[in-house]
């Protein structure tokens, strides 16, 4: 089964904005594949499955942070941890129920910034509403994820945290400036539906169960896509190993390459939208010397396993580089502590 860790295209706009219309992340669409090439010999295969029981539990932390980098400099502007726990209520011969739990949320003081400070203040309001919460969820009998029980009760503390977080980031200085350039913070957040936000609550979890039920082929593999009319040039490399001991790993990193006059192009796109004179008039002054080189978009995951199935580590990163200027964003998870086989 091939891996595909492409980014969404159709978030390129919406997301320029909040990395100081700079920054996006793109997609490349499917197709014909120009080069191949296999490094390691298919010798053998990992077969992804949960050998989970009832009463099994483990503990993780999910640490995220981003991080802009200016030639050498490299300066770290937010960070959060959060503690879930993942629990097997149930194990039938067809599948597993299980809960995901909220254990624990913090914020990162290291992290020297206006991002950095707003975002522990909003981790402050989180950390009332969401610790405790319990999201129930069914898998197959490899650990695939089927469905989830109780999403709409999710859904209603998700969209009450979001109106708070809109209403403390309208008091930030940079918004109330932003509102004079003719950027409406309310009208953004219209376009944010509650299947959204739902996802924030889920997305690790997702990660960790990501390939659970599809098996690989161990070894190294590279290929690489030719820009086209329907999608960027793009190169994608993957691992996929497995220990004497029985633990595996699956690793994927892709890089895709924009084109400097199509990062005009959308960035453009989005200038209008706004529909303010002097920023349109900025833009088209100073875009080419801010940005005269191609951007590359990488985008890195990679998760383990023990033997049994459980996840103990999984990191996903994402980076957009111009030139000696980088934006990074890393979610780093791993197992802290667990319980197995407490039949």
């Amino acid at each position: 089964m091939p891996i595909n860790f492409h980014l969404n295209m159709r978030k390129i706009s919406s997301l320029i904005i909040l990395i100081g219309l700079i920054m996006a992340i793109s997609k490349p669409c499917s197709g014909e594949v120009n080069q191949t090439e296999i490094t390691t010999a298919q010798d053998s295969t990992v077969d992804v499955i949960g050998w989970f029981c009832k009463h099994d539990t483990a503990v993780y932390w999910i640490q995220e942070s981003t991080w802009k980098i200016n030639n050498t400099d490299t300066i770290k502007t937010a960070g959060a941890s959060t503690k879930v726990m993942i629990s097997v209520t149930d194990s039938t011969e067809t599948g597993y129920k299980m809960d995901y739990t909220f254990l624990d949320v913090r914020g990162d003081s290291l992290a020297d910034s206006e991002l950095g400070n707003f975002q522990n203040k909003i981790i402050t309001l989180l950390s009332k509403k969401i610790i405790g919460t319990t999201i129930s969820f069914e898998t197959d009998d490899c650990g695939k994820i089927l469905k989830f029980n109780n999403l709409d009760k999710i859904k209603k503390q998700a969209n009450s945290v979001f109106k708070e977080t809109i209403k403390e980031m309208e008091k930030l200085p940079w918004i109330k400036d932003a509102k004079k350039m003719g950027i409406d913070l309310k009208k953004y957040a219209k376009i944010i539906d509650s299947d959204q936000l739902v996802e924030g609550y889920i997305e690790e979890l997702k990660l960790l169960l990501l390939f659970h039920g599809n098996s690989y082929n161990t070894g190294e593999f590279t290929e690489t896509e030719e820009a086209t009319e329907t999608q960027y040039a793009n190169e994608t490399y993957c691992s996929i190993t497995m220990d004497d001991d029985g633990c595996y790993s699956i690793l994927s990193e892709v890089v895709n390459t924009i084109p400097q006059s199509e990062i005009k192009a959308l960035m453009s796109s989005v200038i209008d939208d706004i529909n303010n004179a002097d920023l349109t008039d900025s833009f088209n002054a100073n875009f080419d010397e801010a940005v005269n080189v191609d951007c590359n978009i990488s985008s890195y995951f990679k998760i383990a396993y023990l033997p049994n199935g459980w996840p103990y580590e999984a990191v996903k990163q994402e980076s957009t580089t111009i030139g000696q200027n980088a934006k990074v964003k890393q979610k780093y998870i791993y197992l802290d502590s667990y319980s197995f086989y407490n039949y």
